[in-house]
């Protein structure tokens, strides 16, 4: 047999039962987690450690996607995704591997994405064809002899947004500090600085080097044959012969030879950078056969900072140490490190941080750590890998394939990640014996290997940067002969031709697809039952197999609240569990619910139907095992009817907790910022969103903080009312989740426990409007631009099963190629919904107008489209695709509710996909008019760089700074 197997294992945490095999001629494995989920995945990895900052794991992941030898089109990858029903396509880069997962419920496309991604990570043009480094990593970029020389490539610009992050710094800095000399010293994404410096020759000797079949690793995962995947691998393993020498990604770690690292990170020029200071400490944690350590790290993690009353998080923050602190159990690679992060703090404040935190952690091993608090973290983190074992919001398959290599990669079992239940039970077994004040001895006091690093707030450091970049590049320019400089243009214009010009028909229909045949129009129902709640209020049921969880949604009718109560509403939504109640202070109420529920949280529900009427809810989530009900239950009373909002010092703290999530937001999701942004200015629903979450709500947080750092009392008796008026029968309503046999006692518990809640009639319903129709600049210290269009296309481009193809070519072909491709971008986005909204953003975008410009001809791109069969049955597919997706119990529960809300019915559903089935070329191409009115009556908002934005300062009614 070529592939022997070695070892089994029953896996019942993951319902499964796992075999591992081997190649014998190659060495390489292959772990098959077998069970009846139809949700199949397939992952190869290989170890790839970074010998520098070039990027060139990165890089390369990115490239061996564009064309191999039986798939020689530019952008296979992409074209497969135009034709495929996958659950999950992507590649991904770690500090010391990197990996390629797919998946599908789909037998015959699961095949297909298999096959593609053997043949492109074995097979690739690289090669042959070094315009594709030139692309995806980096180039010398002139079109012209008169323009300014620059640098391009997608992964350049990609880790140009990602340097921005100073968490991300902080992250790369404790790394090198605590590692050094080893691969993980070094930046495996990429350092924008040393990226230039990759050379086509290193590239393919890294390839040669690392993806071969003996360094490989794969898992699968499902109800697949696994006779073919055998097959399929033996394709590219055979006679491939074995690598004398594995690659060791071994460590000893020993202690950094600086106590203090010092950096600066990036504001924004005028920027004041006092108090914007980042602080961390760092200390090695556990190799990858210390499991039960690993483990015990990640409940003390939740034992000492899971919320702003756990022990070490509560001192730091009353110590004033940062204005937020964050922790981490860091899987660097080989090793695990512990982090402990100060933002919003200044760098004098270091040796008092290190006190802080040492002469906590020395008391709690003294004195002891409360048991309740002990179990409280367990029970967490329990309940956390029981519910993440059904879910299907992401492919399991994929999820367990990554913690598989977090031991398998080195050499060490596959199996002990998979086995969490036997790891949890020891570790509340050990509680007794001090197991945890013993692992803090071990880890943190009597550790050498401890690192300190500061980050210092650098007004323009950014621009300082990119300004000498540009400068050594045109003092280059000057310098070198006019035969290079013409062969520098020349190369820039054969890969700007080599972007624009079409993959040829024979080249494309060597990628697999579906068939029409393949293809349904069956919709899974998601059954809602309602009955009577209270007065004019109903209670919603779903059933479904839950594994024995409760879900309990409490929706409160908010439709009479004015739009200027909304931000205050998106603020007190993420108060409710963590400040004090009249039952329990704020470290009882934490420990409390971390004990008997899997989370309580409140959120704004903000929906829209087809005829454009918008029906606003207050939230209040929660989650319990089924024996539990009566304390979930509880506490949900107990939070949503007596909370305080008193204590200035605790509000303080959660408020620059919600200004460090939005800042984090604009480091890595600025392209949907500003997408809704120029939403909320043509539609009332998301401009109620946009107070919520976005842009008005981040300023708005602003003005809290600074209030509560005045004697004012006024936002205290704003939320005390906000509470009086939300608290009424006549607004209550439930949605329940969870078996049927439960809902009556669900429902019985619910009714007594609000039962004392006044019953008023509610006011008349607000008519709500969009916000100020203009274009906007917003100034952030990043390199690169996030640019948002957003248009109402009710009554103009109506949202159809033919507008869904339209989406599906305008992603994957039309932005792809000139946003991504042509203009350098990470990526894009295009979104187009059914209440009307339209949207599109760029990711990491070195450009702006160029952007603008390639969003205004998108009609031109729908008047010439015109698509053989073949390429419109990808698009078919491709629409299909995301109506498709497996969802957890919880989501079909959500699901069920938000159709009820906005009027759509199964029916609804299955004429969108009829829709799609009957789309045909000429119909789309007739789109055009509606789509240049929707384009041109769009608004514009950016995020991004201050120069760039002040070169395109026409273009904005209104530039504002972001911070």
């Amino acid at each position: 047999m070529v592939f022997k197997k070695i070892e089994t294992q029953n896996l019942p945490d993951i319902h499964s039962e796992g075999h591992l095999y081997e190649h014998e001629e190659t060495g390489a494995q292959v772990l098959y987690l077998a069970n009846d989920d139809t949700n199949k995945s397939f992952t190869i990895g290989f170890k790839t450690p970074p010998y520098n900052d070039n990027g060139i794991a990165h890089i390369l992941e990115h490239s061996v996607l564009n064309g191999s030898k039986k798939y020689p089109s530019k952008e296979p990858f992409v074209e497969l995704i135009k034709g495929s029903l996958n659950t999950f396509v992507n590649a991904m880069t770690f500090s010391d591997k990197t990996i390629y997962p797919v998946a599908s419920t789909n037998e015959k496309d699961f095949g297909h994405l298999m096959g593609v991604y053997l043949d492109a990570v074995f097979q690739p043009k690289l090669y042959q064809d070094p315009q594709i480094l030139a692309q995806e990593g980096w180039h010398y970029h002139l079109e012209n002899e008169a323009d300014d020389l620059i640098y391009k490539g997608v992964v350049y610009n990609e880790m140009k947004g990602a340097a921005a992050s100073p968490e991300r710094q902080l992250y790369d800095h404790v790394a090198a500090q605590l590692y050094p000399n080893t691969v993980y010293s070094h930046n495996s994404g990429g350092d924008p600085k040393a990226i230039p410096t990759l050379t086509q020759e290193e590239f393919i000797t890294f390839h040669q080097m690392y993806y071969h079949p003996s360094n490989s690793l794969t898992i699968v995962y499902g109800d697949l044959n696994i006779t073919k995947l055998f097959d399929s691998l033996e394709e590219y393993f055979t006679g491939m012969g074995k690598q004398e020498e594995t690659v060791d990604l071994s460590i000893e770690p020993s202690q950094p030879k600086e106590s203090v690292y010092t950096d600066t990170y990036s504001i924004t020029v005028g920027d004041d950078p006092t108090g914007k200071d980042y602080l961390a400490l760092g200390w090695h944690g556990a190799l990858p056969d210390e499991t039960l350590d690993i483990f015990g790290l990640e409940v003390l993690d939740e034992i000492l900072f899971g919320n702003n009353q756990s022990p070490l998080k509560k001192a730091l923050l009353d110590a004033d140490i940062g204005g937020d602190i964050d922790s981490d159990v860091s899987d660097i690679g080989y090793p695990t490190a512990f982090l402990i992060m100060a933002k919003y703090s200044s760098a004098d404040k270091m040796p008092q941080f290190k006190q802080v935190v040492e002469d906590t952690l020395t008391e709690l091993v003294e004195k002891g750590i409360k048991k309740d608090l002990i179990q409280a973290a367990l029970n967490k983190i329990t309940f956390q890998t029981r519910e993440a074992a059904i879910s299907e919001d992401n492919p399991r398959g994929v999820i367990y394939a990554i913690q598989t290599l977090n031991t398998w990669l080195y050499g060490k079992d596959p199996f002990v990640n998979l086995q969490f239940n036997h790891y949890l039970e020891e570790l509340a077994k050990k509680v007794d014996e001090g197991y945890f004040e013993d692992l803090i001895k071990r880890k943190f006091l009597n550790n050498d290997v401890f690192t300190q690093v500061i980050l210092k707030a650098e007004p323009g450091k950014s621009d300082k940067l990119e300004t000498e970049t540009l400068k050594k590049l045109q003092e280059y320019k000057g310098n070198i002969s006019d035969e290079e400089r013409t062969e520098i243009i020349k190369e820039t214009q054969a890969l700007i031709e080599r972007q624009g010009t079409p993959d040829s028909p024979e080249d494309l229909a060597k990628i697999p697809t579906l068939k029409r045949e393949d293809l349904t129009t069956e919709e899974q129902d998601y059954p809602i039952e309602e009955s009577v709640f209270n007065e004019d209020t109903s209670f919603y049921h779903t059933e479904q197999f839950t594994s024995g969880i409760d879900y309990i949604n409490l929706y409160f009718d908010i439709k009479d609240f004015k739009a200027d109560e909304y931000s205050l509403l998106g603020y007190f939504s993420h108060l409710l569990g963590k400040l004090a109640t009249e039952k329990y202070d704020e470290a009882d109420l934490q420990t409390e619910m971390d004990t008997h529920t899997g989370g309580i949280y409140g959120s704004v529900a903000v929906y829209e139907d087809k005829e454009g009427n918008v029906k606003p809810y207050f939230k209040l989530s929660g989650k319990a095992l089924a024996a539990s009900l009566e304390d979930l239950v509880g506490l949900m009373k107990e939070i949503m009817l007596h909370t305080q909002f008193d204590k200035k010092a605790e509000l303080l703290k959660i408020t620059q907790r919600l200004l460090s999530n939005f800042e984090q937001k604009i480091n890595f999701s600025s392209h949907a910022i500003v997408a809704n942004r120029a939403l909320s200015q043509v539609k009332p629903a998301v401009k109620i969103s946009e107070s919520i979450n976005g842009i008005d709500q981040f300023n708005y947080l602003k003005v809290v903080r600074d209030e509560l750092k005045s004697d004012s009392i006024e936002l205290n008796d704003k939320l005390t009312q906000l509470l009086t008026k939300l608290l009424n029968k006549r607004r209550l309503h439930v949605l329940y989740t969870g078996g049927a046999d439960r809902k009556d006692k669900v429902k019985d518990v619910l009714i007594s426990a609000f039962a004392s809640l006044q019953s008023e009639p509610l006011g008349e319903a607000v008519t709500y409007k969009a916000g100020t129709k203009q274009n906007e600049a917003y100034v952030t210290a990043q390199d690169v631009n996030y640019v948002g269009l957003g248009s109402d296309a009710t009554g103009t481009l109506d949202y159809t099963g033919m507008s869904l193809v339209l989406s599906t070519a305008f992603r994957f072909d039309y932005l792809w190629n000139e946003i991504r491709v042509k203009g350098g971008a990470y990526g894009s986005l295009y979104q187009h919904n059914r209440t009307g909204s339209l949207a599109l953003g760029s990711y990491r975008d070195p450009n702006i107008g160029k952007t603008l410009a390639v969003y205004k001809n998108m009609p031109t791109y729908v008047k010439e489209l015109t698509l053989s069969e073949s390429e419109l049955l990808k698009y078919i597919i491709g629409s299909l695709s995301p109506l498709e997706q497996p969802k957890s119990a919880e989501s079909k529960g959500l699901t069920a509710f938000n159709r009820l809300k906005r009027n759509i019915t199964k029916e609804d559903i299955i004429q969108l996909k009829e829709e799609i089935l009957a789309t045909d070329s000429d119909k789309l191409s007739a789109l055009h008019d509606g789509f240049t009115k929707v384009i041109d009556a769009g608004s514009v908002v950016v995020i991004g760089n201050k120069a760039q934005i002040e070169n395109e300062k026409d273009l904005f009614d209104k530039i504002y700074d972001l911070y």
